[in-house]
C-alpha cells in the first residue's frame, strides 16, 4: 500500500508539473518578421508593456524598381504617356497608404490618451503616416517629372526617348506587429540587422 501510494503522489506530481510548464509555454508570444529586409528602427524596449497590434520594430524592404523602358521604335511621346500612367498609379498607391495610416494615428490618439493604448503604438504609427506621405511627396513629383516630359516629347523633333521612367521608392518600410497585449521580454533583433520573412524578432508573454 506505502509503495502504491508513493507511486500515485508521483504521477499525480509529475502532471500538475507538465501542466504548469504548458501553461507558461502558452503565454509565449513570439513576434516574426512580415518580411525580408533590414530593420531600420526598434519601437520599444525589453520589459515594457505592449497592446494588440503595436509595432515592435520597423523593417525596411526593398521594392523591384519600375522603371518602364522604351520599346523598340517607340517615340519619346509614347514612353511619356507611359511614364505619366506609372507616376499615376503610384501616386494612388502612395494617397491610400497616407489615408491608412492618418485614419490609424487619429483612432490611437484618444486611446493614448485614455490609456487603452500605448505611446510606442502612437508613435510607431505616426512614424508610418510620415514615411507614407514622403512616398505621396515623391510620386508627386515623378509625376510633374513626367508631365514636363511628355510636353517637351510632344515639340517639333522629338522622336526618341529623352531618359528614364519615374521609378518607384527603393524602400518600404514594414512593420512587425504584436497579435495580442503583453510584455516584451526579448527583442532578437537589433538596427541595421538582415532579417528574413518568419524570422523570430522578439518575444513578449501574455499576461
Amino acid at each position: 500500500m506505502l509503495a502504491l501510494s508513493t507511486s500515485l503522489l508521483i504521477s499525480v506530481s509529475a502532471c500538475r508539473s507538465t501542466s504548469s510548464d504548458q501553461g507558461s509555454a502558452s503565454n509565449i508570444i513570439v513576434i516574426n518578421a512580415p518580411a525580408t529586409g533590414v530593420v531600420r528602427r526598434v519601437l520599444v524596449a525589453e520589459g515594457v508593456h505592449v497592446e494588440a497590434g503595436a509595432p515592435i520594430l520597423e523593417i525596411g524592404v526593398l521594392n523591384e524598381t519600375q522603371v518602364v523602358k522604351p520599346s523598340p521604335g517607340e517615340s519619346a511621346e509614347s514612353l511619356a504617356v507611359r511614364n505619366l500612367k506609372s507616376a499615376g498609379t503610384e501616386i494612388e498607391a502612395a494617397r491610400a497608404e497616407v489615408v491608412q495610416h492618418e485614419a490609424e494615428v487619429n483612432r490611437l490618439t484618444p486611446l493614448v490618451a485614455s490609456g487603452e493604448a500605448s505611446q510606442a503604438q502612437l508613435d510607431g504609427e505616426r512614424a508610418l503616416y510620415e514615411r507614407a506621405q514622403q512616398r505621396l511627396q515623391k510620386a508627386q513629383e515623378s509625376e510633374r517629372s513626367a508631365q514636363t516630359g511628355l510636353l517637351a516629347a510632344r515639340q517639333p523633333g522629338a522622336s526618341q526617348p529623352t531618359g528614364p521612367a519615374p521609378a518607384r521608392p527603393a524602400e518600404q518600410i514594414v512593420a512587425a506587429q504584436t497579435t495580442s497585449a503583453g510584455t516584451v521580454r526579448v527583442i532578437n533583433a537589433r538596427v541595421g540587422q538582415r532579417v528574413t520573412m518568419g524570422q523570430a524578432l522578439a518575444t513578449l508573454s501574455a499576461p
